[in-house]
């Protein structure tokens, strides 16, 4: 009876433990989106951070962007930018007010 339970535990644990790691693995940092979006922008030292910033990168390019039900330009910027402005200190300070500006005017309005 002990072995019984002893696998129904683990099936319960390896359930739970795949429904939840992938809602874990979609959310990423804004500093880091910041970041990467600044580096492809002509910002950032190393032209975008490489395959460091490709889950970045494809995060603001999909989760941020708004379909209603076709791409929503207008939609995806003010989500991006509300997105990336008060979550990430860093995007506020006005000496980084430029970089801010010139990664919506580049990628902001992109799918």
């Amino acid at each position: 009876m002990k072995l019984r339970a002893l696998f129904t535990t683990i099936a319960i644990g390896t359930a739970t433990g795949l429904t939840i790691a992938p809602v874990q693995a979609q959310s990423v940092d804004p500093c880091t989106v910041y970041m990467c979006m600044a580096g492809i922008s002509g910002f950032g030292v190393g032209g975008g951070g490489g395959p460091a910033c490709a889950p970045a990168i494809t995060y603001w390019h999909t989760a941020l962007a708004v379909y209603s039900p076709y791409f929503n330009p207008p939609a995806s910027a003010a989500r991006r930018r509300g997105y990336l402005t008060p979550a990430c200190p860093g995007a506020n300070v006005t000496t980084n007010t430029a970089v801010l500006n010139a990664i919506m005017t580049e990628w902001g309005w992109v799918p």
